[in-house]
């Protein structure tokens, strides 16, 4: 077989695609050192190099088909440049002044910063009960006396629900109006605002209809009269369908597929655009942004002051931002993920520079988010050597790291929709460092698995501060635990905070309840049938019909059970196709939760059937047995599929 021109052009392609796009622009090279960031200059070409090579190696080694970044210090873009495709079938190139990129949550930056705009104005207050506000869309009183705020809304401390299934559309023109999508399933209220944090995308779905009622003005015109235009961002835009001159130019989101290609994603547009869906932006437009921030703006300020902390020894909550630490380095961060597209941002006020990276593509196993992360890194490290690195540990003795172990899981697991099911995935575990997390014999530090953002090092090892207080062994996260430790508490993801669950709310016996029921009665799908067959060979005398009717119904339980685990199997196999199914209400999900709806039902029917036979004296002992056996682990998969709202009609 010749194979040789084959790998060849596809050397070739893989070249054209990681070379950076003719149409990039860079400042001219500076001659300032590196040291001299901290004055609000950078060395250009040598940063230049440092992002080609970060960009490239992302591209390449997780099958993403473009990107873009831009840097901006003292108070100029010194570097704002595409690479790759933005269209892998037209080939057409990445440009950073005209290709837009859907920003997704990170276009909360902007929502918060028109709500700063309001409160710095006088025109709304932060701090009270938003009904004030809210004509079409009023906030239930769940918690009497514990209003909902603005400063809530905008810290992911307003205490709603999450359930983002089937939010977003696949097309501009399926959106519907922002007051009709925040009243049309409403999620429900959950817990007091201002006591946990819980990333909310309705709270700043929200906030932009604040925004629209205070103002007067609809929410995507409001940013372009008072965000965009003032910037000078004619690459960006909140409308839905947005201005032919910025959808002509828009960059395609792609997953890889198959060993080399790519499938295009859906679901970038949505009803709750102030959230992020719809929201595009380019990298030239981004740099402007970010000047603005770093300048003397009085909403920048309030966006970059901490208004809530889930501890108060540990990086908080902007208005939008998150508190971003790194060694000596302190700055606000956010990031954006919305199918096939994916952001990053982050600020360093003191050195006066600004980074912003966004992919067009999911990449292999997901990692573009975390992808983002590492240039963002790669960029701070050549800006102010040294300065990001870990400082010295002094750990504590004698903290009883035992009492803070167990499971915990995100607070904003929802509790009503189909979303829950991320407490099976998505929980941490901590547990005893019987070596003291730092070669220590006392037992002092935690060992967590699932709590970091790093795919490829998901366990952490921690060593102890003090009461409550953690820092990674050769890294610079922290976690708390506030309180009397019930509630776990990260330096990397200030937005979410972790609930300690009881045993009975293990994910792990959960799991093993619904694989082992599931199991059971996948057996039964066989051993029912074969032994009826067997029973009718041998010309036996046929049991009573309802007998008949129960083992029957054992039989088809099984068969559907197998069903609901091919159709998960399915939804949860590619977590990229999962990330565009999940907004999208994709009908394989419907599939899932009606095939569940019919293995609760069925096993119902079996457990009346497994009494009635006791009561009846169907069969032989060892035969009732068989069928109480089934009927149990029915019951036990089932509850695990109601508690996960996985049997849904």
């Amino acid at each position: 077989m010749r194979i040789l021109p084959m790998t060849a052009a596809a050397a070739l392609a893989a070249g054209a695609v990681l070379l950076p796009a003719p149409a990039a622009r860079a400042a001219a090279p500076l001659s300032a050192p590196a040291a001299a960031v901290r004055t609000g200059t950078a060395p250009t070409a040598a940063l230049e190099r440092t992002v080609d090579r970060a960009v490239a190696d992302r591209l390449a080694a997780d099958r993403i088909p473009g990107a873009a970044v831009t840097v901006v210090s003292g108070g100029r873009t010194v570097l704002a440049k595409g690479y790759g495709v933005a269209d892998t079938a037209s080939k057409r190139r990445v440009d950073a002044d005209r290709t837009g990129f859907f920003l997704g949550s990170l276009g909360k930056l902007f929502t918060a910063q028109a709500a700063s705009q309001l409160a710095v104005a006088g025109k709304v207050d932060p701090k009270a009960d938003v009904n004030r506000y809210l004509r079409r869309a009023a906030v239930p009183d769940t918690y009497p006396g514990r209003p909902v705020t603005l400063d809530n809304l905008l810290t992911h401390t307003g205490g709603f629900d999450s359930d983002i299934v089937g939010r977003n559309r696949a097309r501009a023109a399926q959106v519907e109006p922002l007051a009709e999508g925040l009243t049309e399933r409403r999620p429900a209220r959950v817990r007091p605002p201002g006591t946990l944090a819980a990333y909310d995308n309705y709270g700043f779905a929200l906030a932009g209809e604040v925004v629209a009622e205070a103002s007067g003005e609809s929410f995507p015109g409001y940013l372009d009269r008072h965000v965009f235009g003032p910037l000078g961002m004619t690459g960006s835009t909140a409308a839905q369908p947005g201005p032919a001159s910025i959808t002509g130019s828009l960059a395609r989101g792609y997953r890889p597929s198959g060993d080399s290609g790519w499938t295009r994603d859906l679901g970038q547009y949505g009803s709750w655009s102030p959230a992020g869906p719809g929201i595009v932006s380019t990298a030239a437009d981004m740099g402007r942004w970010m000047r603005g921030q770093l300048g003397a703006d009085p909403a920048a300020r309030l966006m970059q002051r901490a208004h809530f902390r889930g501890d108060p020894r540990l990086p908080g909550l902007g208005y939008g931002f998150e508190e971003w630490r790194r060694g000596a380095l302190a700055g606000w961060f956010k990031d954006g993920d919305i199918p096939g597209f994916h952001s990053n941002l982050l600020l360093l006020p003191r050195q006066h520079v600004g980074v912003f990276v966004v992919f067009n593509g999911d990449g292999t196993d997901g990692t573009a988010s975390w992808d983002g992360k590492r240039v963002i890194d790669a960029v701070a490290d050549a800006l102010a050597p040294g300065a990001g690195a870990p400082a010295p540990v002094h750990r504590a003795v004698g903290v009883d790291a035992g009492r803070y172990a167990g499971t915990y899981r995100p607070a904003r697991v929802s509790r009503h929709s189909l979303m829950k099911v991320e407490a099976l995935v998505g929980s941490v575990t901590v547990r005893r460092d019987g070596g003291g997390g730092d070669g220590g014999g006392d037992g002092g530090g935690l060992v967590t698995d699932g709590l970091s953002l790093d795919p490829e090092h998901t366990v952490q090892h921690w060593v102890p501060l003090g009461e409550g207080m953690f820092q990674e062994r050769g890294g610079t996260a922290r976690i708390a635990f506030p309180g009397t430790g019930g509630v776990l508490v990260s330096s990397v993801m200030p937005s979410t905070a972790y609930q300690k669950v009881t045993w009975s709310q293990s994910p792990a016996l959960h799991m093993a309840l619904l694989a082992g029921g599931g199991g059971v009665l996948a057996l039964g799908a066989v051993a029912y049938p074969v032994t009826a067959l067997v029973r009718r060979v041998r010309r036996r005398p046929a049991h009573a019909a309802g007998a008949r009717a129960a083992r029957m119904a054992a039989a088809l339980a099984g068969v559907v059970a197998l069903g609901f685990a091919g159709a998960f199997a399915a939804v949860v196999g590619d977590g990229n196709a999962m990330m565009e199914m999940v907004p999208l209400g994709s009908p394989l999900l419907s599939v899932v939760t009606w095939l569940g709806a019919t293995v609760v039902g069925l096993c119902a029917v079996v457990l009346a059937g497994a009494v009635t036979a006791w009561c009846r004296g169907w069969w032989t002992r060892l035969g009732r047995l068989a069928l109480t056996a089934t009927a149990l682990a029915g019951a036990a998969a089932s509850a695990v599929l109601l508690t996960y709202h996985l049997a849904v009609v």
